[in-house]
């Protein structure tokens, strides 16, 4: 099938100069691509949508957005320093990647009517700030992720003039939102600041109500919004993360919908952080179950409490909801996946999913009452998909999980895997609930209606 592909190529010597012996090597360009059209594989036109995910798509893409996502593609660091792509303004907030080699520094300058944020794609900086390990030098190293269980902020000192990279190099996303924006709230998805999209390609980028995606499932009523996604590949052009940003409103019967992503194949599977950039009410943030404490399943949904018993939506009165993480504009959580003590690295389950428990990213009414905010507000947040190579915890940060219920967070016991005889042998209900319930697309949700947990495929 003939693929058609737009490509921007955007020159990168207009990086502004901070040493003449920095920048000396910068001679390379970064593309920028809307995906191609068409299918990775002749096949995929002879066979229904169902069949054609994820194989058909370029890996790292969404089931509901499988198509028109923008491509940015990494230049090779070895022969390209400082690279960095063009800039969107999404909601409001300026956006772009970069990447350094090794020791490369890239100039930074955020006057005072601006904040500016830094999450880290894959390597590492040096003294940006506290949210990293110590090293022997010391320097603070910033990783990929924060401690586990615990959320941090993202925002970059104004006196930092530059960001510089680590042994292995930095691939980082650079936000800056003017001081008034960030204390805007959002109360409509049909003006400024949502619908301030600006940049190569925007025009592929849409809020979409999420029932669009699967009106069976949902009310067409339903205030969830999904803005798709911009894949970020390496220089040889493997998925390094996928980025889509999210709405929903304070108004609507919903919670955050325990999701685990159990069941993710393996060469799909990644690690999920949230970050928060408009925030509807002061209890947005994560809520999650912790294995092995109350909720001895790792697998098992908690069950529904009563309607007449929950507190906001979000089902903050779970008995199996054992911990919250508030997440302010700017804040992004640390790892909510088992990771393995002895190494840092995220653990699998049977099919090479990274282990997640439950967990959901929620916003509700402002008060017990069930208040809300007048006009009602929206959450805005984006959330970053690692592949897993890049997500390994340093292992001094797992030296100070001394709470009981975080210490049950690392290394959870690995269940044994089953054999593809006894797989057979469940009876077909068992085999469809846990193929439906724990596929890709369910599992990758967000955001769920809690009136209609369901399987969506």
């Amino acid at each position: 099938m003939m693929r058609w592909l737009i490509t921007l190529v955007v020159p990168i010597a207009a990086v502004p100069q901070l040493n003449a012996t920095m920048n000396a090597g910068i001679s390379c360009n970064m593309n920028v691509s809307l995906q191609a059209e068409g299918y990775l594989h002749d096949w995929c036109k002879d066979v229904s949508s169902k069949t054609r995910f994820p194989a058909c798509y370029p890996a790292g893409v969404p089931e509901w957005h499988p198509e028109n996502n923008i491509i940015v593609q990494l230049p090779d660091p070895s022969s390209c320093p400082v690279a960095v792509s063009p800039e969107w303004i999404i909601a409001g907030w300026s956006w772009k990647y970069i990447q350094l080699a090794p020791g490369e520094l890239y100039p930074l300058s955020v006057n005072q009517s601006e904040h500016a944020f830094m999450k880290l794609i894959r390597g590492s900086v040096l003294d940006v700030n506290q949210i990293g390990v110590q090293t022997p030098s010391g320097h603070w190293e910033t990783f990929v992720v924060t401690p586990p269980n615990t959320e941090r902020s993202l925002e970059l000192d104004h006196r930092l003039s530059a960001i510089k990279a680590g042994e292995k190099g930095a691939v980082f996303a650079l936000m800056v939102v003017p001081v008034e924006l960030f204390n805007v709230p959002i109360t409509a998805m049909d003006q400024a600041p949502t619908t301030t999209i600006r940049g190569p390609h925007s025009d592929a980028m849409k809020w979409t109500k999420f029932p669009t995606y699967f009106p069976d499932a949902f009310p067409e009523s339903l205030e969830f919004w999904n803005l798709a996604g911009i894949l970020l590949q390496d220089h040889s052009g493997a998925r390094l993360n996928y980025n889509q940003w999210w709405t929903q409103s304070q108004i609507d019967s919903t919670d955050g919908g325990y999701h685990n992503h159990a069941g993710t194949p393996g060469n799909l599977t990644f690690g999920e952080l949230h970050m928060v950039m408009y925030s509807a009410a002061p209890n947005t943030g994560m809520i999650v179950q912790l294995p092995h404490t109350i909720s001895t399943e790792t697998v098992k949904k908690p069950e529904e409490i009563p309607e007449n018993n929950k507190y906001f939506w979000n089902q903050r009165d779970n008995e199996y909801v054992q911990m919250t993480l508030p997440l302010p504009p700017g804040y992004v959580h640390g790892p909510l996946w088992s990771i393995n003590a002895s190494n840092g690295e995220p653990t699998r389950d049977c099919v090479g999913a990274v282990r997640y428990p439950w967990h959901g990213l929620v916003t509700g009414p402002i008060n017990a009452a069930g208040g809300t905010s007048q006009p009602p507000r929206y959450t805005l947040w984006v959330v970053f998909e690692h592949v897993p190579e890049v997500i390994k915890v340093p292992t001094s940060m797992l030296q100070y999980v001394t709470n009981a219920y975080l210490q049950n967070f690392v290394d959870w016991p690995t269940p044994a895997c089953k054999s593809k005889s006894e797989s057979e042998s469940e009876p077909e209900s068992d085999r469809q609930m846990l193929d439906l319930s724990h596929s890709h697309v369910t599992s990758a949700f967000l955001l769920f209606v809690s009136a209609v947990w369901m399987t969506l495929i």
